[in-house]
């Protein structure tokens, strides 16, 4: 699993985040088996 907390995932997902870092979303897509790109889809 992506080494993400909990609360970081959930603001990303509601947009509260609005540009998050490069590094999060390559941990979150790799946890999944994503590309970033097909994350961002």
């Amino acid at each position: 699993m992506a080494d993400i907390t909990y609360n970081t995932i959930i603001k990303i997902e509601s947009g509260t985040t609005y540009n998050p870092r490069v590094e999060t979303l390559k941990q979150i897509a790799d946890a999944l088996g994503v590309s970033i790109d097909d994350l961002m889809k």
